[in-house]
């Protein structure tokens, strides 16, 4: 992810340790700047081709509903 010019932060219930097996792993993704449908397209392909034994959800800040951010700031890691 390191090649994109984003910042992505871990949420939900696999930060917070009260996930299931069928829990999926929730990242968002942040931009001072354009986030490109391209950059998204590539980054979800990476994640659908790696080992990664469940399925990953990727949000966008510019997006996401400020009540929802809200919901979640506290919780965010720093990938």
């Amino acid at each position: 992810m390191s090649k994109f010019p984003y910042d992505f932060y871990y949420y939900g219930s696999r930060v917070k340790g009260d996930f299931t097996r069928a829990s999926d792993l929730d990242i968002l993704l942040m931009s001072v700047g354009e986030v490109l449908q391209s950059d998204i397209e590539k980054i979800e392909s990476e994640f659908n081709e790696s080992k990664i034994p469940y399925r990953v959800n990727i949000s966008r800040r510019d997006k996401m509903e400020d009540y929802f951010f809200k919901l979640i700031e506290a919780d965010l890691v720093k990938v």
